[in-house]
């Protein structure tokens, strides 16, 4: 799909869908109240996930090459695993829609993978829209329910179009355990070119006491000219100034959303299988005034 069609594609979206303020453990169907803090903001597109299938024009399903060009995430050390803090081998299986929610999914079990080759002890769900649909500024909003237990590593998170490390923006990456310290969970910039990178970061610690985290919430994301705003259910939770960064990001970016497992931590409390699940995900665009 060109850039036009994605351009006129976002105009033509339905607008019926709102976020939810109380969101609870299943599903929500009240939309009457608005979390989205923002004004002057339009919505440009989005992705329910209440269709039989997912749409293949929006996302790369399982995997870190896009089928259509052939372009792998950079750094990538091959189509199913981004590198080497990841124990999950990333399968198609491992990403499904259920109950009008998209599913991503780590499981225990012993699995022969082919690219990269090798015997692994876990799979994980990966899902990108690279080449399909990005942004360069805006506001993001998604309705996510994270695991809990140590060994979980799931994100929600920005790469360049430009198949170059970085920028990169992790609106939302949560630890179920980091440097055998609490769960926590992550929102950061990183800026410059693979290895010089340089990172500006923000931690909620305890963050499944604070907030629950295998209930709904409504995860949002701010990107202007000027500064980075994070909000929790409406709350802003971390702000990050353009004027702190040495090169602020002024490039399109594609979504990336995965339930990793990490090689780092103990498994611990962690229960097999278990699930990010996504409600929608929405892009809205600023109005020019």
């Amino acid at each position: 799909m060109s850039a036009l069609n994605i351009l006129v594609l976002f105009v033509l979206m339905s607008c019926s869908k709102s976020s939810v303020q109380d969101p609870g453990n299943n599903k929500s169907d009240d939309d009457s109240i608005i979390v989205n803090p923002l004004n002057g903001y339009e919505k440009m597109w989005e992705d329910d996930f209440e269709a039989e299938a997912i749409n293949t024009d929006y996302w790369t399903v399982g995997s870190l090459r896009d089928a259509n060009t052939g372009d792998l995430v950079p750094g990538a050390k091959g189509d199913h695993l981004l590198n080497d803090d990841y124990a999950g081998y990333i399968t198609n299986e491992d990403v499904y829609l259920e109950e009008g929610a998209l599913v991503l999914r780590n499981q225990k079990r012993n699995y022969m993978g082919a690219n990269p080759n090798g015997n692994y002890d876990y799979t994980s769900g990966w899902i990108m829209s690279m080449h399909k649909v990005h942004l360069n500024k805006g506001y993001i909003e998604i309705k996510a329910k994270f695991p809990s237990g140590k060994k979980v590593w799931p994100a929600l998170w920005l790469i360049a179009e430009d198949l170059i490390w970085g920028p990169e923006w992790d609106m939302f990456e949560y630890f179920g355990q980091k440097d055998d310290k609490s769960d926590i969970m992550g929102a950061h910039l990183a800026v410059g070119s693979w290895p010089d990178i340089e990172w500006h970061t923000s931690w909620i610690n305890y963050f499944d006491i604070q907030y629950n985290c295998e209930e709904w919430h409504v995860y949002g994301f701010e990107w202007t000219e000027t500064e980075a705003n994070f909000f929790i259910d409406g709350d802003k939770v971390n702000t990050i100034k353009a004027s702190d960064v040495s090169n602020w990001p002024n490039e399109d970016m594609y979504l990336v959303l995965n339930n990793g497992v990490s090689t780092k931590s103990s498994e611990g409390n962690t229960i097999w299988p278990n699930y990010l699940k996504i409600d929608y995900i929405e892009i809205y665009k600023k109005l020019q005034l």
